[in-house]
């Protein structure tokens, strides 16, 4: 049963958008593809291979744009690895972040390209965002069968939290991300803080992609979510 109340659903993205985290997952990924592959990605290869997406994505990418390698278990399983080990020492909170996610007058779920393993470990990092949002609120790529850029895990999240599409907003850092919350009929800020985001050419990217809004600062996503309230 959709819900009544006047409350709008925040969907939050996770990397990117509450943690500045995603320059470390590309870091994994372009660390371990030099050592294992001899291969050196460009910032435009990153960008359209590795930002935004699941690793089960990142590894079709790769395979697809370079045909002759393979990504067996056992690098996969090293990439885990190697993503816990940085992620417990470097992985921070978006600034500004918890003053969004303590305001009452919005309902938030989660909706992340990560596995639920993978979003659990990151969850002992940040055990303060329990306070706000709870583990049940968690969506992770591994319950849907088609991840961003597809609607699937968007729809899910609203679905299973009780609101229509319309009463959505999404908040993502990754075109991915942005090109999902549109197709599942959903209003959504391109948040543009993040490390490597905050450029030019990617504002356009992400304008492109249909975004509602574009916001470089959590006080700025604060301020356009209750705008959108009102």
């Amino acid at each position: 049963m959709v819900r009544s109340n006047k409350k709008l659903l925040v969907i939050w993205d996770f990397d990117g958008v509450i943690a500045d985290s995603e320059k470390l997952w590309v870091k994994v990924w372009c660390d371990l593809l030099k050592k294992e592959k001899n291969i050196t990605l460009t910032k435009d290869e990153k960008l359209k291979l590795l930002v935004g997406v699941a690793n089960r994505t990142k590894k079709h990418n790769l395979l697809k744009y370079f045909p002759n390698i393979t990504i067996d278990e056992n690098f996969m399983k090293q990439i885990m690895k190697n993503e816990i080990a940085i992620g417990s020492k470097f992985m921070e909170p978006i600034d500004g972040v918890e003053e969004v996610l303590r305001d009452s007058h919005f309902a938030h779920c989660i909706a992340t390209g990560a596995t639920h393993e993978q979003q659990m470990w990151k969850m002992t990092k940040f055990k303060w965002l329990n306070k706000y949002i709870k583990t049940k609120n968690h969506f992770t790529v591994d319950m849907v069968e088609h991840g961003k850029p597809a609607p699937d895990l968007f729809l899910l999240a609203a679905k299973t939290m009780g609101y229509d599409p319309q009463n959505c907003i999404v908040i993502e850092d990754s075109l991915h991300g942005m090109h999902a919350a549109k197709a599942a009929g959903m209003k959504c800020i391109a948040f543009l803080g993040a490390e490597g985001n905050n450029t030019l050419a990617y504002r356009k990217k992400s304008i492109q992609t249909g975004a509602d809004y574009i916001c470089m600062t959590m006080s700025e996503t604060h301020h356009v979510l209750k705008k959108i309230l009102k």
